[in-house]
């Protein structure tokens, strides 16, 4: 087994929402997230950040309440 040991420095001043729409529009088509198989690019990723982000504020979620999540490993 190989580990892998890249050091990088994470912008705490940032939200993870702000990073990924940063790197899907730098560069739209990498791969962020591979799962098995099925692999999606930043770009998709984004775009399935926002639909649910859009679902949640349908139900009237808002910024400061908490939401909790139990699914299955997968890129969906």
């Amino acid at each position: 087994m190989t580990l892998d040991r890249t050091v990088v420095e994470f912008p705490r001043e940032e939200c993870l929402p702000r990073l990924i729409e940063a790197q899907a529009a730098r560069a739209p088509e990498d791969i962020a997230v591979i799962c098995g198989d099925a692999r999606i690019s930043y770009r998709e990723l984004n775009g399935r950040a926002n639909r649910m982000a859009r679902k949640l504020v349908s139900l009237g979620v808002g910024p400061d309440v908490p939401v909790g999540i139990c699914v299955q490993r997968s890129v969906d």
